[in-house]
């Protein structure tokens, strides 16, 4: 293509009534929100997956209204998660099917989770800009150790981390050389999930999956697929991590948390490592210019969610300077929520 066949991208109208409604698309569009939130969490999508096709068999497989039922599946054939046919017939798409409990890329959880206590942080932005973390202020304790006390609400955010996090596992895999390594420990692995796939695809490997009881629990019951030979060490990052690997994994970890807590993360991983040892960070850096980006909404979510940030490259620099570490490079995968990037030791 030649350049000058390029063409700038079209500046929003300035005319007063288009103005309006663009205005009103945002300011509304948490009733897109909701809707969906509400359509997931009903379990409406199972039932047409079911067979069910019109308001009236809908509803009554939920007891449920329906007449509302119609009107809500009505206003979300307007955003493409259900058609409407002639009838008041109605049928789930590709889109919409994303939203049924046996969808191999389900979405159910986190559409439930997202329109449940991960909203009510967001009504306190206001407050939020003053300091302090809003699902602290709401719920008294930090998210995790609130999971912790309440672990039907831990097995629910876990299966909205694998729903979230799960299209990205082969995209990490296939962008890394991990065959340059032999030990690597997954910090904060989880289940395992991502271990296991590193394992699949290099069996050479010897990995330790590293996190709270909880996830090494789950990673020796198979949750996150298979782990053979790996090394189950249950600990707290803030205090130790294991010595002596090659590579040292953060997956979606270091934005939870400040750059005081990463340092301690990061401090305790400095001392682990040998002097050939790698540090991958699995996240997305925030662009410095205007390339659309959706980290700057996750930035505000995980602010009000647990007090962490999403961060550009150079901030991951200059975290890891203070760590005794030196950022390397930032490679892309295939999938547009993560990059891995990579720190040795200063």
């Amino acid at each position: 293509m030649k350049v000058e066949n390029v063409k700038p991208p079209r500046a929003p109208s300035s005319d007063p009534a288009s103005l309006h409604k663009r205005m009103m698309q945002l300011v509304s569009s948490l009733w897109v929100t909701y809707a969906i939130g509400s359509f997931a969490r009903l379990g409406l999508a199972d039932s047409m997956e079911g067979g069910a096709d019109d308001a009236k068999s809908i509803a009554v497989a939920r007891g449920l209204d329906a007449d509302r039922v119609y009107r809500l599946l009505r206003a979300l054939s307007t955003v493409g998660i259900v058609t409407e046919a002639t009838g008041g017939r109605f049928a789930l798409t590709p889109l919409g099917r994303m939203l049924t409990s046996n969808s191999p890329n389900s979405m159910r959880t986190s559409a439930s989770l997202l329109t449940d206590y991960h909203a009510e942080i967001w009504a306190n932005l206001d407050s939020a800009m003053k300091g302090g973390v809003a699902f602290e202020q709401l719920h008294g304790a930090p998210l995790f150790s609130w999971l912790h006390s309440n672990p039907a609400e831990g097995a629910r955010f876990q299966r909205m981390m694998v729903e979230v996090h799960s299209p990205e596992t082969p995209a990490i895999v296939t962008a890394y050389d991990f065959s340059q390594f032999k030990h690597i420990v997954d910090v904060g692995g989880g289940h395992g999930m991502l271990l296991s796939a590193i394992l699949a695809a290099h069996p050479n490997l010897r990995g330790t999956l590293f996190d709270l009881q909880e996830g090494i629990d789950a990673g020796q019951r198979g949750e996150g697929g298979p782990l053979p030979g790996v090394n189950f060490v249950a600990g707290d990052v803030f205090e130790s991590v294991p010595d002596g690997a090659d590579a040292y994994l953060f997956r979606h970890l270091l934005h939870d948390y400040d750059d005081a807590d990463c340092l301690k993360m990061l401090n305790n991983v400095r001392r682990a490592m040998p002097p050939h040892a790698r540090v991958l960070v699995l996240e997305k850096t925030v662009p410095t210019d205007d390339t659309p980006s959706p980290g700057r909404w996750l930035d505000l979510h995980v602010m009000l969610l647990t007090g962490g940030r999403e961060r550009t490259e150079e901030e991951y620099r200059v975290l890891f300077e203070k760590a005794g570490l030196r950022l390397t490079r930032v490679l892309p995968t295939a999938h547009p929520a993560v990059e891995i990037i990579e720190a040795v030791r200063a």
